[in-house]
This record gives structure tokens, sequence and C-alpha cells, in this order.
């Protein structure tokens, strides 16, 4: 296979849309069609992008912890108006957001106490708001207010007091008419081949996995585990009968083969963890759990899981809760059954040589795969029960092995004992980590890719990603960097 062509930040497959986490929610048009602007609202995120119309290069990028679903065009002017609601049942707010795509010129009205959605030109002079809240008895309060102006262009940021408009109460049960629109993902798909493009909206890559002969594995919605040649092309793809899609791979020490982790259609009910052959994407086996489980391994493919079933809804799984182990192969080694599920957590490190947990939420153990004998390796503080270490890493390098880890910060802690080589404090959070050749890298959440010299913590790089939204990282073989997406791009540094 021919040696990867690595340029910084070259996408795997090069779509149009990448702002919008690989979901649109809404799709409209200026009047004079020249821009295009999209939705995309996540769980306490949303991002309003515009693009130009005639290359669907993206002009304007606005991003919100809010909810903006509801967008309208002016119907004469090049004017966006976006509603604002966070959807808080005991602290609601909102606002209302002005763009003009022409000048770049924007302006922001908040309300503290009310949500806003839907909004709608009612002519060129008039915008109407329809404001949201709830009530302490979780009965839901609405109004309408409107806004009339002769000029609606370069507005400054006092030109509007949201509290103080004129409301109208609307009665409970009143219709509240939303914008109709066209679906999103067919109309993109239209935009795209217009533009001599395509637009497939894989989905978000969750995990990835770069092989030493320059391929590269990745899970995504609909897809249990994927498989990209250096070129960028896709060599094949294993579906997932679920349409979840694998959330962890563990490649095999030879790369012959790759354990994923899948959930199933109800994420409470089933996961499965296939074994893929890595030359073709054959399925060599599929063993299955009727709950919810996470996947953890050692470089030795001996690989284990534990029941992460969320007892707050529904009915009990059929087996107590448990950790269970098995060879590279699936052949069961051992189990650990616990009455407390919280007792015994396992800690997600990579490249480690053996399975760690947290036990008793202070006491970091390995776990040995046939007897299940645990050794305490070191005690911690209190820890969260979900991320024990945050994100970790094994390494063994000069200094000797050693546990890179962190959640805000970062850390060096020598292996087994556990002691602090370093520390280092971070401004964000880590979303993901990998290490290589001495290197430590870290996705962080203000959206930058952070290269930590792993022997003494010395920042070496920082690099901002692209706003795509990274949410997994690798460091391959051969030393490249790649970082997966919540848009679906797969980004080689």
């Amino acid at each position: 296979m021919p040696e990867p062509t690595v340029t910084p930040h070259q996408p795997f497959h090069d779509e149009p849309f990448p702002e919008l986490f690989g979901h649109a929610s809404q799709v409209i048009f200026s009047a004079d069609e020249q821009w295009i602007a999209v939705s995309s609202v996540l769980q306490g995120l949303s991002r309003v992008a515009v693009y130009r119309a005639d290359d669907l290069s993206c002009a304007h990028l606005l991003t919100f912890t809010t909810d903006a679903e509801s967008i309208a065009f002016h119907p004469t002017l090049p004017l966006l108006a976006i509603g604002l609601d966070n959807y808080d049942a005991y602290q609601r707010e909102g606002g209302l957001t002005l763009l003009e795509p022409v000048t770049g010129h924007r302006v922001d009205f908040a309300d503290p106490e009310w949500g806003i959605e839907p909004i709608r030109w009612l002519d060129a002079h008039t915008l109407e708001l329809t404001f949201f809240t709830w009530e302490s008895d979780c009965v839901h309060l609405r109004s309408r207010a409107t806004v009339a102006r002769d000029d609606w262009l370069g507005l400054p940021s006092d030109a509007l007091d949201l509290r103080t408009l004129p409301r109208t109460p609307l009665p409970s049960d009143a219709l509240v008419e939303y914008l109709d629109t066209e679906p999103t993902y067919p109309l993109l798909q239209a935009l795209a081949e217009r533009a001599g493009r395509s637009y497939t909206g894989l989905g978000g890559v969750r995990a990835v996995a770069g092989l030493s002969d320059g391929r590269v594995l990745a899970t995504r919605s609909r897809a249990t585990v994927e498989c990209w040649a250096p070129d960028g092309s896709l060599l094949w793809s294993v579906p997932a009968p679920s349409g979840i899609g694998g959330s962890r791979i563990q490649v095999a020490a030879d790369e012959r083969t790759a354990r994923v982790a899948v959930a199933g259609p109800d994420a409470r009910t089933r996961t499965d963890f296939p074994l893929v052959d890595l030359s073709d994407g054959t399925v060599l086996d599929c063993p299955s759990v009727p709950f919810s489980a996470a996947l953890s391994a050692r470089t030795d493919g001996v690989w284990a899981i534990r029941d992460t079933y969320d007892r707050s809804f529904g009915t009990e799984p059929p087996d107590p809760p448990s950790t269970r182990v098995f060879a590279a192969d699936g052949t069961p080694l051992a189990t650990v059954h616990e009455p407390d599920r919280y007792d015994l957590v396992p800690i997600g490190v990579r490249r480690c040589p053996e399975l760690l947990y947290g036990r008793r939420r202070r006491d970091v153990i390995a776990l040995d795969p046939r007897s299940a004998a645990e050794t305490t390796l070191f005690t911690l503080e209190p820890f969260r029960v979900d991320h024990p270490l945050g994100r970790a890493v094994y390494v063994s390098d000069a200094a000797g092995p050693a546990l890179l880890h962190g959640r805000t910060e970062l850390v060096r802690r020598t292996f087994p004992a556990g002691e602090v080589v370093w520390n280092r404090p971070l401004e964000c959070e880590v979303v993901d980590l990998d290490a290589h050749a001495g290197v430590l890298h870290v996705l962080c959440t203000d959206g930058a890719l952070l290269s930590v010299d792993a022997a003494d913590g010395t920042v070496l790089d920082r690099r901002p990603l692209p706003p795509y939204g990274p949410v997994s990282v690798h460091a391959a073989p051969d030393g490249t960097v790649i970082v997966g997406t919540t848009a679906g791009q797969i980004l080689r540094y």
C-alpha cells in the first residue's frame, strides 16, 4: 500500500457543511438566494452556519450554549434573525441574535427569564417573537410580542430591550406556528450536488485508530467500524445493525483484527463486541450481552466488559452487575460480581499491559484476567466514578513506565506505584488523549490539539482545530495524529 501523503488537518472526505456537527435542524435561504443559513442543535450546544450559495463556503459561524433552532431570514434584506431558548425548566433564558451576512454585523439581545421560539417576519418591517417559560408547577407560559422598525440594518447593542416589550399572553392551547421547511438532509444533498460535490452525512466519528500501513479505522453512526485507505478512499465498512455505531476500537497487536464495542438499538438492553478482520471487514465473531456495557482491554488482547446499565430506566438486567474478562479470541476467563455496581469501576487506559479499575472510589487496582485476583497499585483522592483518572494512556520511555492522564489537568504518574512526576493545570477540559514517541497529544474542549512532552510536561505545540467538534484522537504508528470529529470528518496531522 502506498505511503500516505499528509498535510496539516487533511480530511479523509472533504464534504460541505462540516460546521454542523453532522446534524442539521433547519435550512433556509435569504430572499436574494445568495445566502444559506443552517442551524445545528445538540444538547447544551448549537450552531448557526451561514454559507455562500455559489460555492457553499462558510461565511459566518455562530456558536451558542442555548438552542438556536428558530432561524428566519428577513423577507427583503440580507438579515438573519435567530431565536434562542435554553429549555431549562427552572432557570429559563433566551435571546435574539441578528446577523447581516454581507457585512458580518451582529447584535445580541438577551432575555434572562424567557426563551424565544419561534420567531417570524410578518413583513419587511415587523418581527414577531414568541416567548416561552415555565411556572413552578411545570405549567408552561407563552406570550407574543412584535417589533416594528423601518430600518433593521446596523442596529446598535441597545436598540432593543426584550424585557420591556409589550407582550400578549397566549392561551395554553394556542397553536404556535413554526416555519415550515423542507427535510434538511435531502436539501443539503441537493445543494451539494448543485455545487458539484457530494454530501453523505456520515455521522460523528466516536473512535479512530491508525494502522502501520497508513490505513485508518473509524466508528460512526450507522457503521460498526470502517476502514479508509491512506489516500482517503473508503475500503470497506461494517454496517451497524442498530444504526448507532461503534464506540471503541481495540486493535490487535498484529493489526489483523480489531474488537469493537457497539450499542444495540436500545442502548440499555444490548451491547455487541464484534471481532473484525481488518483485511476486508469480515465479522469473525460477535459476542453480545443483554445490557449496556463498556469495553476495556490490555495490550496482549485480553479484554473485559463492565455492566453500565442505567437502573433509573425500566427493569433490572437479567444478571447482577458484573465485570467479565475474556481472552483475545473471546474465550471467557473470569467474572467479578459486584453488589454495588460503582464499587469496581473500569479505568479505560490506552496501550496498557494491565486491566485497571477503581476500587471503593479511591484505590487503583490491577485485575488478573484468569483468577480475578486484585492487586492494589496506588490510592487517589476520592474520584469521580465515571472516569477515575479522566482520559489516560500508558507509556514506557526513558523515564520508565507511567500513566499519563487528565480531566482538567495533565498528570504523569509512575507505574505501578502511582507517584506524581509532574502536573500541568489546564484552562479547559480534556476530550481525549493519546501518546506516541514521547509526545502526549490532547484534544481539549477549547477546540485545540495540545502536544506535550511526556517526560516533563512541557508544551511543545498548540494547534487550533477546525470547528468540526473534535471528539476522538489516536496517534498512529508512524506518528500521524488522527482526529475524529462530531461533524464526521477524520483529520490527519
